[in-house]
């Protein structure tokens, strides 16, 4: 008698349930739409372009881009005569562009193409530059354009292996070697790779700072310092 009494109040309250979900309006569709801009904030513009926007072309941090900023890499292309190569419509190149801090340390770019690492107070990027071998800073910034597009896992798919590319100087002194790990960090040049001591060796090689910034003719990482695969000549 006691279960025939469970079973009936069981019965009740499943009744009681569907009737009044009955009244219940359905919910609407739930409509993911996320607060991050998952866009390429840059992919309309060239790299040359990109180098010209205010918060990048920029000597501090004000314009909110922290860390990261090309006015003289900027000054360097213009004076090595080499905005053809950054603005061309050629979308298959990787750009390793060095920022502010690749070419004021020392043996950074600034002392490849002047012989010193010394600027005066107030003097301009484009002012430094005026000063370069021009002929030594246009190797340097052939060796900082790969002829393939690279992504942090495309072509890069396997971490831990050396994947060799081609930069604008032809041949073996053109060879560049990167790298990712399990964390998708990649490392330029890094021993133990296929390429000269001189380029593996003595700080030669470096870790990519921020990655994939996406432009209608490439995409581009950017280094806190040169790198290379033989030594640059000394300037004249």
């Amino acid at each position: 008698m006691k279960r025939i009494k469970n079973i009936t109040i069981w019965g009740l309250l499943s009744i009681t349930l569907v009737l009044t979900s009955c009244d219940l309006d359905l919910q609407e569709r739930f409509v993911f739409e996320p607060d991050v801009d998952l866009s390429d904030p840059f992919g309309e513009l060239t790299a040359w372009q990109f180098f010209n926007l205010p918060a990048v072309n920029a000597l501090n941090d004000e314009g909110g881009l922290v860390g990261d900023h090309f006015n003289y890499m900027r000054a360097a292309i213009e004076a090595a005569g080499m905005i053809d190569e950054y603005n061309t419509s050629n979308n298959g190149r990787t750009f390793l562009m060095l920022n502010n801090n690749a070419f004021t340390g020392n043996g950074d770019v600034i002392a490849l193409v002047t012989g010193s690492a010394d600027v005066e107070d107030g003097e301009t990027p484009a002012e430094v530059m005026a000063r370069a071998d021009v002929d030594v800073l246009r190797i340097i910034l052939n060796y900082h354009i790969i002829d393939t597009y690279i992504t942090q896992n495309n072509p890069l798919a396997e971490f831990g292996v050396n994947y060799e590319f081609q930069t604008l100087i032809p041949g073996e002194a053109g060879k560049i070697v990167l790298r990712r790990d399990d964390r998708l960090r990649v490392d330029i040049n890094r021993t133990p790779a296929p390429l000269p001591s001189t380029a593996t060796g003595g700080g030669n090689n470096e870790r990519i700072r921020n990655y994939n910034y996406v432009f209608n003719n490439g995409i581009g990482h950017s280094i806190n310092d040169p790198v290379r695969n033989q030594p640059y000549p000394s300037p004249n």
